[in-house]
């Protein structure tokens, strides 16, 4: 074995121009799979920790709405989490969830900013965190207890000075429950990172109204439950789905009389996910980690994708290079060799190549980690690596490559005759129809990525600059859900005397976190989904926005709370009321209001979604949440510095988040962003590994053609038509590649564009431009060697032949 490494060894030296391209065509290729692979597997991990994971479930739901429209989600009464395991023998645990949206946790005087959410006693039954300090079996039992991370106490130490025991019965705070203060009972270990449930502090459900929340009109927490075995998943599920129906059986009958949800049994759908899918579904949700299940799917795909592309180039290069062992063959099987020992021949040399390859591309792989994770957004920790099923993949790999490669120019040279006489020339001749087949599913593969890359760079470039309706230019956004009431009306005060702020308004919402809303009913008495925004006076001149019908709220009645409000059109085409909208009256949850102005429609959400009914309510003071100030753009350096200090004094215990609003809207966009550099750095490394390839069956190619070139030369033919000759037999599947490749192109791109409602069209030089750099890169690879043997002296040529 040792002598046939050795032998394989000499011949990648010999070979050295082709040895090259295949090693740097694998290890690019290797590179790429090894970090796809990690983020995969990593993404797949989550909740794996969880000891009785195949026992734990998350309940959802499927709203279906009287227009057709469906939503699925998870906000459920945590009241059921008892009637579940009173109702439901196959439950043996059962616990709700939720975050407390915008906590302000004090302690000792100072302030944080943490993920705090709420649960019941179960919890830490069901789910796998650990504990430093603390009895599982009884935690959260008291309503004042607080549950803390080790994190979290070691700010906590760095406060106080003490150990972590100590920290043990002190006492914690929170803006909205000032007046009675939490108690530590416990410290647990971080929350792993692969959890899809993340928190730094937890507290028990029997003080939770404190706490802002997510929800809808069917409740505002998850639910999970644990079953007795696994065998008891089926029926379980079944049973919980009967009581959850029933649970809420009348609330169903309102809202399908009201006309809001399907009739038929279909407005209310409840099904169950494992802890592990519940990470991996589109279920919406605000207190869990999720990932969208198909880029997963599309990232494996772009990975196999270039390890297929270098195995092409590494198949074909072995049996060019396979014409080179014909004598070897001839006498190896006269001298009774079989097939196994002749496929040996090609083994050695190819497991050799592919373990070189792999060297150089996990080298590359940990120099590109950093550059990764920043492209994918999402960190791979190298914590989480499973080094075993690192290796079993590495080895499943090679052994694909190297079989893939060897197999072929193996069962080509077996049908040699032992008795033929070796010689130098060649038996394979003719450049197979395999080779030009693979130029074809190369070129075509790349230029469909590098149209993907075009138009999905295009449309994320067209919803950013796009025409929202509002201005958000030269506009800053500041954070204040945190601040005391008091706080930000001081803080409101002391900005509006700064002279370079041209306006200033506030609102419940930003456009980014979140959103809130109710039914609007109206003269024929249906219920039509609208979207609330609760502003002041200030918010309409603010954010340019324009009135159509009406008059904007006055300050005074901003301050009054009066119930009067400002619709868009959207809306007002639903209400019917048209061009005499002002001083309608419309019923809202119960309450009456007076519409007083209609807005032209503005995009509150991104250009992927199209402009729902809205309502603008007056703003008393405590839904402020956010404020805009709209500023001089020769003031801006002075500004911020004026918005720091006026901070600190104002709230110097709380943190500042000054952000620019128009680089925030733009962030709505970062998915599309991020699988535009994917693709094109996919399709960069699909094009440099296709070139790769085609350079070496280039030189294959016309090493075949020696002696004909040599004849054309000597009979007078000029150099650029050598060069004619030898490009177009190549050329020309590039050329087939495009034809093929450009309407496959066109029909994933439409179908893509359908996921937005607003879009760009598509235009014929997309197409053209990928066209054209591919042919000109395969040109450029081409015409090199071309050049190269066209310029030849064709007296070498024939006296070498």
């Amino acid at each position: 074995m040792s002598t046939r490494f050795l032998v394989s060894f000499r011949n990648i030296n010999k070979n050295r121009t082709n040895s090259i391209i295949t090693i740097a065509g694998l290890s690019i290729a290797f590179a790429c799979l090894l970090l796809i692979y990690l983020y995969v597997s990593q993404e797949l991990s989550y909740n794996n920790f969880h000891q009785n994971r195949d026992r734990l479930y998350r309940f959802n739901y499927t709203i279906k709405h009287v227009d057709g429209s469906t939503v699925s989600t998870v906000y459920l009464d945590p009241k059921l989490s008892e009637v579940l395991k009173d109702n439901v023998p196959q439950i043996k645990r059962c616990t709700a969830f939720r975050s407390a949206h915008y906590p302000a946790l004090s302690f000792e005087d100072q302030n944080f900013e943490e993920d705090l959410c709420i649960t019941e006693p179960d919890f830490f039954s069901m789910f796998s965190f650990k504990l430093i300090i603390g009895n599982k079996d009884n935690l959260l039992e008291n309503p004042d207890e607080i549950v803390i991370t080790k994190s979290l106490a070691e700010k906590f130490q760095a406060v106080s000075a003490c150990t972590k025991e100590d920290l043990i019965g002190k006492s914690v705070f929170f803006t909205n429950t000032a007046d009675k203060p939490f108690v530590i009972s416990a410290i647990m270990e971080d929350v792993p990172k692969n959890s899809s449930i993340c928190f730094s502090a937890l507290i028990s459900y029997k003080r939770e109204k404190a706490f802002n929340n997510s929800c809808n009109m069917f409740g505002s927490s998850s639910i999970y439950y644990e079953t007795n075995n696994r065998d008891d998943a089926h029926s379980a599920e079944i049973q919980a789905k009967k009581t959850i129906i029933e649970y809420y059986k009348s609330s169903i009958q309102d809202f399908q009389n009201q006309k809001i949800i399907a009739s038929a049994g279909q407005g209310f759908s409840p099904f169950v996910l494992s802890i592990n899918d519940a990470y991996l579904s589109h279920v919406n949700t605000d207190y869990e980690r999720t990932v969208n299940k198909t880029s997963l799917y599309i990232l494996s795909a772009i990975g196999l994708l270039i390890l297929v592309i270098a195995c092409i180039n590494f198949s074909m290069l072995s049996l060019g290079q396979s014409i080179k062992k014909t004598g070897e063959v001839v006498i190896r099987k006269a001298m009774g060799a079989g097939h196994g020992e002749i496929f040996s021949l090609f083994f050695a040399e190819n497991l050799l190549l592919t373990l070189i390859a792999l060297l150089l591309g996990s080298t590359l792989c940990i120099i590109l980690l950093p550059v990764f994770n920043q492209l994918s957004q999402n960190k791979v920790f190298t914590g989480l690596i499973n080094v075993p099923r690192i290796l079993v993949f590495t080895t499943i790999v090679i052994s694909l490559v190297v079989a893939s490669s060897s197999i072929f120019p193996a069962i080509k040279l077996t049908k040699i005759k032992s008795n033929l006489i070796a010689s130098n020339g060649p038996v394979i001749r003719k450049k197979s129809d395999a080779t030009n087949l693979f130029i074809i599913l190369q070129y075509g593969l790349s230029i469909i990525l590098i149209i993907l890359t075009t138009s999905i760079l295009r449309q994320t470039d067209f919803m950013k600059k796009a025409d929202l309706g509002l201005s958000s230019e030269n506009i800053i956004n500041l954070q204040v859900y945190h601040l005391d009431d008091g706080d930000k009306v001081a803080l409101m005060d002391q900005l509006k005397k700064y002279p370079g702020i041209v306006s200033l308004t506030s609102a419940d919402r930003n456009f980014i976190s979140g959103q809130s809303g109710e039914y609007v009913k109206n003269a024929l008495g249906e219920n039509i989904g609208t979207r609330i925004l609760k502003v002041d006076h200030n918010y309409l001149p603010t954010l340019g926005l324009k009135l159509l019908q009406g008059e904007n709220f006055k300050e005074e009645i901003s301050k009054e709370g009066e119930r009067s409000v400002i619709v868009n059109e959207t809306l007002l085409g639903h209400l019917g009321f048209k061009n005499n909208a002002i001083g309608q009256i419309i019923t809202m949850n119960g309450s009456t209001l007076r519409i007083i102005g209609v807005i032209k429609d503005f995009h509150y959400d991104s250009m992927k979604e199209t402009i729902e009914p809205l309502v603008l309510l007056t703003n008393t003071g405590k839904e402020c949440n956010y404020i805009f100030i709209k500023y001089a753009p020769a003031q801006q350096s002075q500004l911020i510095s004026f918005i720091k200090t006026t901070w600190k004094n104002s709230a110097p215990d709380k943190t500042l988040d000054i952000q620019f609003w128009d680089d925030q809207l733009a962030q709505r966009y970062q998915s599309e962003e991020r699988w535009g550099r994917i693709i094109a750095y996919a399709a960069a490394i699909a094009l440099l590994i296709s070139s790769l390839g085609l350079f070496g069956f280039t030189i294959l190619g016309i090493n075949r053609r020696v002696k004909e070139i040599g004849i054309r030369r000597v009979n007078g033919a000029k150099i650029p038509e050598v060069m004619m000759m030898l490009n177009k037999d190549f050329v020309k599947w590039v050329a087939i590649a495009i034809v093929i490749a450009v309407p496959i192109a066109c029909y994933i791109v439409q179908k893509w564009l359908e996921n937005f409602a607003y879009k760009t069209e598509l235009s014929w030089w997309i197409f053209a431009q990928a066209s054209l750099l591919a042919l000109v890169v395969a040109l450029l690879t081409v015409s090199w060697q071309s050049w190269k043997a066209a310029t030849r002296n064709p007296v070498e040529s024939l006296k070498h032949e």
